[in-house]
């Protein structure tokens, strides 16, 4: 728990990753110590899909809860518009503090 008694998140998204190379997923021969321990005190998705085949269209949807087409985020070189409001800016304004770290692509207009 946090100082204001909020429950910590932490997301981590892979590229090009299939989740089943992992221990927690049930990989024998793979070696994922520290993503198997969080997984084991967290929680992990069984159910879940990509939408859209390439990374930056997938990642806005993600962070919007929007599809692609609506982000008009259709392939690699789009930005998302920051008139688009995420998950992490809606945790920001519940007094979470937020960090995005890696690529996100959240550097437009």
């Amino acid at each position: 728990m946090t100082s204001n008694n909020k429950l910590n998140i932490l997301v981590i998204m892979s590229d090009q990753h299939n989740h089943k190379i992992t221990g927690c997923y049930g990989d024998t021969a793979v070696r994922t110590p520290n993503i198997d321990g969080l997984a084991a005190g967290g929680m992990r998705f069984s159910n879940t899909y990509c939408p859209a085949p390439i990374c930056v269209p997938s990642r806005m949807s993600f962070m919007s809860g929007r599809r692609p087409h609506e982000n008009r985020v259709m392939d690699n070189f789009d930005i998302l518009s920051s008139r688009i409001i995420t998950w992490p800016e809606k945790l920001k304004g519940a007094g979470y503090h937020t960090a995005l770290i890696g690529r996100m692509h959240f550097e437009g207009p």
